[in-house]
């Protein structure tokens, strides 16, 4: 679904854009303006789609094991790359966060995805500060091959219920972290529950994988497109900032929207209707997202640290660094992403198998 594709780019630059305003002003991060938002609700863009496609493209003589492989194998070489990167540069700039013991253990277990299930943060900022998603994303690979025949054997009412009750629980965790879990905020910081804590993210996923089987099903819901539901989602972010908590920002005000707005995406190539998400340059940039998110705040910290110390405006240095992302994460792609993926995402048999098959008539 090649429109999902460029739909990732959207949400890759939502949180470089969230980081490039907050480089341009750090205030932005204490006033907590819509601005800040819009990296937040790509985030979650990133889990819903995650949870859609992966549903969507489903064996059905997939097993556990296979599964896990082809995520091990898309995840974790550029997720290893960039950590080396983060954790050799505050190791070489002599920082005692890579010197101390406490900071060397927070590293590590940020290089095995298991630091946002510790409410420190020191651990949650360890090695590359924006891998704290992929320790959601594992967790969510780790119950997928048991949630889908779950999701599966729900009828055409049931999806709905699910979908329903996945976005009530995204907006019920604000209340019942604030009123039960942790009154006043004296027990752990609120934002890593809600935020960061992998199985407070989990509705997003399923969300995602029940609009997959909505639009599989093809149940009819009102129709909306993709300008309106994006509209929808700019919207939210803009008014629920000036009118909520920010305790529901940090998913429950966008989650209803974005899956609105995943769904009327899918539909786009389910119906084969012209997509602009669809075009070359868009599903492109949608490859590298990936690669993209790992690196844009490595290189956006570098280079405006260097370049402002040289006497550039904060501006001039972070258009500067644009062009080295997108350079960076082409390179990290091709170079890193997909040869890897190549290599291990199917046992060596298979591997062995497939040019026998390609050359078969």
């Amino acid at each position: 679904m090649p429109s999902l594709t460029g739909l990732r780019f959207a949400a890759a630059g939502g949180v470089v854009y969230t980081h490039s305003v907050l480089l341009l002003n750090p205030h932005l991060a204490k006033t907590l303006g819509p601005e800040v938002w819009v990296g937040a609700s790509s985030v979650s863009l990133f889990f819903i789609l995650s949870g859609f496609v992966l549903t969507h493209s489903a064996r059905p003589t997939d097993t556990a094991r296979s599964f896990w492989r082809r995520r091990a194998a898309k995840i974790l070489p550029n997720h290893v790359l960039t950590w080396c990167v983060v954790v050799g540069a505050l190791a070489f700039a002599g920082t005692a966060t890579a010197k101390g013991g406490s900071g060397i253990v927070a590293h590590l277990t940020s290089l095995f995805l298991v630091n946002t299930w510790v409410p420190s943060q020191r651990f949650l900022s360890a090695g590359n500060p924006v891998s704290w998603s992929l320790a959601a994303e594992m967790f969510f690979y780790l119950l997928f091959p048991v949630l889908l025949p779950w999701i599966k054997r729900l009828s055409r009412r049931g999806l709905l219920i699910g979908a329903v009750s996945a976005i009530a629980l995204v907006w019920a965790w604000p209340v019942f972290c604030a009123l039960v879990l942790n009154p006043e905020g004296r027990f752990f910081p609120g934002y890593w529950f809600l935020y960061m804590l992998p199985v407070t993210r989990l509705p997003e996923f399923v969300l995602g994988m029940i609009v997959a089987r909505i639009s599989a099903e093809r149940i009819r819901l009102p129709r909306i497109g993709v300008l309106p539901a994006a509209f929808g989602v700019i919207s939210a972010v803009i008014v629920n900032a000036s009118l909520l908590p920010h305790t529901f920002l940090y998913a429950a005000s966008t989650v209803g929207s974005l899956a609105v707005l995943v769904h009327a995406t899918a539909e786009l190539d389910l119906r084969g209707r012209a997509s602009l998400l669809r075009t070359a340059p868009l599903v492109f940039l949608g490859e590298i997202s990936y690669a993209m998110y790992l690196v844009h705040l490595l290189v956006l910290g570098l280079m405006f640290m260097g370049l402002t110390h040289l006497g550039w405006s904060r501006l001039a240095a972070i258009l500067a660094a644009l062009p080295v992302i997108f350079l960076l994460s082409w390179l990290v792609y091709a170079g890193v992403e997909r040869p890897c993926m190549r290599r291990f995402s199917a046992p060596r048999a298979r591997r062995r198998e497939r040019p026998r098959l390609a050359a078969a008539p």
